[in-house]
């Protein structure tokens, strides 16, 4: 490990549900597979603002945050040296197919390390994220973040891959009616991969703000869910048939219930929202009535997402509503329960 000129750095420590703090802690020792990011910028996200206000689950205390870009200034060892000085992204599961063990986990053998059996997740599981100045993670984890980006909007490219990997798990053609439910901060980037596929994009939010957003992403129909019967309105475009496929964004219980409203026989519902704990009681006769396609995914192709912002211009400014410091991350994250996109500048 080459050595750092601080001994110490600063962290948010989420203590328990609505208690975070800023701590000092040593600069950490970087094992051989590891690099340590100098990390500039993170963002916040449903998951993040979950684990805050404890609907999601987990081990405290536990530094939160998973979507951020930075620097790499150290390695654990030569092999991994060409990362000195990259600007990064990583994506977030720990695996063995990370760590390089010899003896991985029957899902890494079998070419799913997402579903590593004794996988952490950066911020989320077993492993502190990005809300420090100071990030370990595996150098097989790490991907290179074009000179020509902002490096702020490195902190999009996690969520941008899960947008994509969408429509990696449930393949759509062009000219299929998609109907996204939740214009926030993943449906957006939901409307954008889909509208680029060629999709017939319809966005449904309570929020005219929200709205404007994803039409300037890709959706070429809005719904006003104050205003007009969803359902309704989405039947009145398909012949009454339905939509061939509804991703389920809004973040919360309620949405799968819905997506069953709009979504055709043998359609597709694409759950996307980890809202925690209040999960709606399934209808399985409808499902099988129905024969409707569930299908849920969550961590997707980075290579693929960076590929896109680049070549796509994509407006990422568009949607970030503030940048706060990490200082001041208590209120970053109760801003960013009501804000569209809240970005913390780390250093």
């Amino acid at each position: 490990m080459q050595p750092m000129k601080a001994s110490t750095y600063r962290a948010a420590v989420l203590t328990a549900p609505g208690e975070i703090e800023i701590q000092e802690r040593p600069v950490p020792d970087v094992a051989p597979d590891e690099a340590l990011v100098r990390v500039r910028y993170a963002g916040i996200c449903g998951t993040d603002l979950a684990l805050f206000s404890g609907s999601y689950e987990a081990s405290l205390p536990i530094v939160p945050g998973h979507e951020f870009a930075g620097e790499v200034v150290a390695v654990g060892d030569q092999r991994h040296s060409d990362w000195t000085g990259a600007r990064v992204t990583a994506e977030i599961n720990v695996t063995c197919a990370s760590r390089e063990l010899p003896d991985p986990c029957p899902a890494c053998r079998a070419g799913i390390p997402n579903h590593c059996q004794r996988r952490t997740v950066l911020g989320i599981v077993n492993s502190d994220g990005a809300l420090a100045e100071l990030l370990k993670v595996p150098a097989r984890n790490l991907h290179v973040l074009p000179e020509t980006m902002p490096l702020h909007h490195g902190t999009f490219v996690e969520p941008l891959a899960a947008a994509i990997q969408t429509f990696e798990l449930t393949p759509i053609s062009a000219g299929d009616v998609v109907v996204v439910l939740g214009a926030g901060r993943l449906g957006v980037l939901v409307c954008k991969v889909a509208s680029l596929k060629g999709a017939r994009v319809v966005a449904v939010s309570r929020s005219p703000y929200k709205l404007q957003l994803a039409r300037k992403f890709g959706s070429q129909v809005n719904i006003d869910a104050c205003e007009t019967d969803v359902r309704q309105e989405i039947m009145a475009r398909t012949g009454g048939l339905g939509a061939d496929v509804v991703v389920e964004a809004t973040g919360t219980p309620e949405g799968l219930n819905a997506a069953f409203d709009l979504v055709k026989p043998r359609g597709t519902i694409c759950l996307k929202s980890t809202p925690g704990r209040g999960a709606p009681e399934f209808p399985t006769t409808r499902a099988v009535v129905d024969e409707i396609c569930i299908q849920c995914s969550r961590c997707g192709p980075f290579g693929k997402a960076i590929r896109m912002m680049a070549r796509h211009n994509l407006d990422i400014d568009a949607l970030v509503s503030q940048v706060y410091p990490l200082a001041e991350i208590k209120t970053a994250l109760e801003a960013a329960a009501a804000r569209f996109k809240v970005l913390v500048e780390i250093t």
